[in-house]
């Protein structure tokens, strides 16, 4: 027995030997691509402990598409505008961006505003569109984008609980469905820049509010951030961090009407109340559908093409130009290829709502 013990006790301290050799390695001697693997499974607080520490270091993502920081700056340049003539004011991301950016391409006269986020879900773009209305005007061609990668996010406050590997830690309210057809809107404690360099992150409020509210904030990707010094406790981590987080994206993708968070619903709402809003506003709704290379995304016509129609919603449809099942079609990093970029921009501009607001 006492021999047993000297060899679990043995190989222990070798492992921390080890493991303390690979940290010094990593600190030294590695190069920026091993060191980057095993920085991938650094905590959620770790990350942004990183990010506070070194602002201007490349991937840095904490400034970005914070929601109130975001109005103001589209309020300035509304403000600077000297031309009425229409603008094409897009809500999305980055594959919505290079759409808008492929038909400004190819029609010059096509002026183009972006309110963006990246990888955001469509509570993100709901939410902009809504905080961004002072900033459009009569004639404008409004885009609500919505991505089929991130529907799951819908039940979440920001990417820093699902995008493990790069947490932007901006964050946008969670909708659910409300009485008569509404949605009621609940908005995170930590909702801008200011806050997020106040602390409030790290408060306890936040952390509760998180994990009550929340379903994809993952106690595994955010506890015990001193265990970070550890490269193979940072292994550990990503693996289960990010199977953590899968599942509980598949738990909310599993029933589009279900009780956990019905997405289905949430986006018809959505998508009927950016186009009273637009339309009130005399302006032109356009609902862009971008179907993602995942096979296990759900299918946005599938879902959202009968209420579009019914309600008389422009909307344009990446399947319908091209599918997602093929993989030539995709760049490495997941995104469409500049070539299918350009044709959804040349299609795009054909659309009548476009020939209406810009020219023939």
């Amino acid at each position: 027995m006492q021999r047993q013990i000297r060899i679990i006790l043995t190989t222990l301290l070798c492992l921390v030997a080890l493991d303390a050799l690979v940290a010094l390695a990593l600190a030294t001697a590695a190069p920026g691509s091993l060191v980057r693997f095993f920085d991938y499974g650094t905590s959620v607080p770790g990350k942004l402990a990183d990010w506070r520490a070194h602002p201007k270091r490349p991937g840095n993502l904490q400034d970005v598409a914070w929601l109130p920081e975001a109005v103001e700056t589209s309020a300035e340049a509304f403000a600077a505008e000297t031309s009425q003539n229409p603008v094409l004011r897009v809500y999305g991301m980055s594959f919505v961006n290079h759409i808008a950016d492929a038909a400004s391409a190819l029609s010059p006269e096509i002026v183009s505003d972006k309110f963006s986020g990246p990888g955001a879900p469509p509570n993100f773009t709901y939410a902009a569109f809504l905080d961004d209305r002072a900033n459009r005007r009569a004639g404008d061609v409004v885009v609500l984008g919505i991505l089929s990668s991130a529907l799951a996010p819908m039940a979440s406050f920001t990417n820093s609980s699902w995008a493990f590997e790069q947490p932007a830690p901006f964050t946008y309210p969670i909708f659910r469905p409300g009485p008569d057809q509404t949605l009621t809107r609940l908005d995170p404690l930590v909702q801008s820049l200011k806050d997020y360099r106040a602390g409030a992150y790290d408060s306890a409020d936040w952390t509760a509010q998180r994990q009550a509210e929340d379903a994809l904030y993952s106690p595994v990707a955010t506890a015990l951030p001193f265990l970070d010094a550890s490269p193979f406790a940072r292994l550990v981590r990503r693996s289960l961090a990010l199977d953590d987080i899968t599942r509980r994206e598949a738990a909310v993708l599993s029933d589009p009407e279900g009780a956990l968070y019905p997405y289905a619903e949430v986006l018809r709402r959505m998508t009927t109340e950016f186009a009273r809003i637009t339309r009130e506003d005399g302006q032109i709704p356009l609902v862009m559908l971008v179907q993602g290379r995942d096979a296990r995304d759900p299918d946005l016509t599938a879902l959202l093409r009968p209420v579009l129609e019914a309600n008389d919603i422009a909307y344009f449809a990446t399947v319908d130009h091209q599918t997602p099942r093929d993989p030539a079609a995709f760049a490495s990093d997941g995104h469409y290829r500049k070539k299918i970029d350009a044709m959804f921009g040349a299609k795009l501009r054909e659309m009548p709502v476009m020939q209406d607001a810009f020219g023939g």
